[in-house]
């Protein structure tokens, strides 16, 4: 490995960060400002329902809230680190002495690696793409991570393919131009070359729409109360004056949760004629449970992850959960790791074998039946010596723990060699006139 002061990206220009001709360049859009051909998938027209849906007010649905914040939170609780892998294939070795170590564990000042991937997750969920800028030193190793608004930062590409990046931050500067090598960039589902990522709720804004105005109307039921919304109508001759004080009555009266249980009486010949169908009449309830499970199956979360159990054994849950692993965070977690490969580690760190990953061992840190289980079928086939468990756990090491042993009925499929003349369980030799005794007299 080359020297810290030769360890210089070509394309490098620190502190400047630009070109000294910029190309030029074709603004491919934003998440919240996005081209003209671009505005309609990121969610600038309002649902069908008439409710503007963006990435705010979608997590006024608790289903989006809560799907998004179980993506994150369980990206988040996973140890980002280093691995080798070796030559021929046979595997990786855990890499503990890289400086890029340091800022996996605090990417910047004020955010724990926890924090970060949260926030970076949750703009990847809500957004469709997570950016954040790579601060280097003077010998282009990376020293900070730096979160960015996907409001404020701008993807563009030049004529010859090159991808820069728009943005602004308080502890960079304003209006910085930065090269892709610098700048850590998660996309979602990807269309038109690939740039830029789709936001799920910009594909799904009348589902969230739906979600959004359902909650809204129950909110509504509950504050009007004794469902109070029809007509009064009586024979009676009756003024404008009248008519709104009336009004003002039955609503100050009759209307409000508080208000819910009281009897409407109505005197001078009233009658009351309700002019909308009840909830139960329009299937609301069941209406939003369908909601949450539309978002859910958006974000590819099992409903029982976000608090809406739809039945099942517990076989059924632990094989969701199972597949919430495999088919949600896995692709995530690929992502990240792919994409801060390429931009935080070296050339020759790469050729070296060198990668991020994530540890997916910390999802059974609040299993220790499941860590127990697994470590000793670890140590009993010979894939973990007992210190290698141990330190999983946090332990220290033992006398004898880096032993890996093996079953005692298992050996090598190759067939062994004859043994050797005398040797126990050899046949017994071939008797020949000349070794054969001599008869016994009678």
């Amino acid at each position: 490995m080359p020297p810290a002061h030769l360890r210089r990206e070509p394309t490098l220009s620190f502190p400047a960060r630009q070109p000294a001709v910029a190309p030029q360049q074709k603004d491919i859009g934003t998440t919240t400002l996005p081209s003209l051909g671009m505005f309609a998938a990121f969610g600038g027209y309002p649902a069908s329902t008439g409710t503007p849906v963006t990435p705010f007010t979608a997590l006024q649905a608790s289903a989006v809230y809560a799907c998004v914040n179980c993506i994150s939170q369980d990206i988040g609780k996973l140890e980002l680190t280093l691995r080798r892998k070796l030559p021929g294939g046979r595997g990786y070795v855990g890499v503990h002495d890289h400086p890029l170590l340091k800022l996996l564990r605090k990417p910047n000042s004020w955010q724990t690696s926890n924090q970060f991937w949260r926030y970076m997750i949750t703009s990847l969920k809500l957004r469709g793409n997570a950016y954040a800028a790579i601060v280097r030193n003077w010998g282009g190793d990376p020293v900070a991570l730096i979160p960015l608004s996907p409001d404020i930062t701008t993807p563009t590409v030049s004529d010859t393919g090159r991808v820069y990046y728009r943005f602004s931050h308080p502890a960079i500067g304003q209006g910085q131009l930065w090269y892709q090598e610098n700048i850590l960039h998660l996309r979602d589902t990807m269309v038109d070359g690939g740039y830029i990522g789709l936001s799920p709720i910009a594909y799904a804004q009348d589902v969230m729409g739906v979600a959004i105005a359902a909650q809204r109307h129950a909110a509504i039921l509950f504050r009007q109360g004794n469902q109070s919304g029809g007509v009064l109508s009586t024979d009676k001759p009756l003024g404008p004056e009248a008519a709104v004080q009336i009004a003002n009555e039955v609503a100050k009266h009759y209307q409000g949760v508080e208000n819910s249980s009281k009897p409407m009486v109505l005197g001078s010949g009233m009658k009351y004629e309700r002019m909308t169908m009840t909830a139960e009449e329009a299937q609301f309830l069941e209406s939003r449970k369908f909601s949450v499970e539309e978002i859910c199956r958006i974000f590819r979360v099992p409903p029982h992850k976000a608090q809406h159990p739809v039945g099942g054994t517990f076989s059924d849950i632990e094989s969701e959960e199972q597949a919430y692993i495999n088919d949600t965070l896995q692709p995530i977690a690929t992502e990240a790791e792919q994409v801060g490969t390429d931009r935080l580690l070296f050339q020759d760190d790469i050729d070296a074998g060198l990668q991020l990953y994530f540890d997916f061992a910390s999802l059974l840190r609040g299993n220790m039946k499941a860590r127990y289980e697994g470590y000793s079928i670890g140590t009993q086939t010979g894939i973990l010596s007992v210190n290698e468990a141990r330190a999983k756990e946090g332990l220290g090491p033992i006398e004898g723990g880096d032993i890996h042993r093996f079953p005692l009925n298992t050996g090598d499929i190759t067939p062994p060699a004859a043994p050797p003349t005398g040797a126990p369980g050899n046949t017994a030799p071939e008797i020949t006139p000349e070794t054969a005794p001599a008869p016994e007299d009678n």
